[in-house]
């Protein structure tokens, strides 16, 4: 088995050895971004954006938490994108707005 990447831009494998034999240092290089630096802003905007759509006003917050989970996904924050869509999904179904909203919208041509 392989493993699939869930990021638009993966990062490249770190080599082992410089060309001169040297032995690599552990400090990770100037450009290229840990991931270990702290809370990924996508993720975390996600899940709070799906709280503010359980708890306030649904129809604002429920489409903004889905579109900030599905950017998390593709940055590759799958846990973090995953709880932001089960917020949504939670704020989607208990806004009865959005769920008349659903329910009328078999009205239209």
């Amino acid at each position: 088995m392989f493993k699939i990447p869930l990021r638009l831009k993966p990062k490249p494998p770190a080599p082992d050895r410089l060309e001169s034999d040297q032995p690599v240092s552990d400090q990770p290089a100037a450009d290229v971004p840990d991931d270990r630096e702290g809370v990924p802003f996508m993720g975390a905007a996600a899940i709070a954006l799906g709280l503010l759509g359980i708890f306030t006003k649904g129809y604002i917050f429920v489409p903004l938490a889905f579109i900030c989970s599905l950017v998390a996904l593709f940055l590759g924050h799958v846990s973090w994108a995953f709880v932001g869509l089960l917020l949504a999904v939670a704020g989607l179904l208990t806004s009865p707005v959005l769920l008349a909203m659903i329910g009328i919208s078999w009205l239209l041509p």
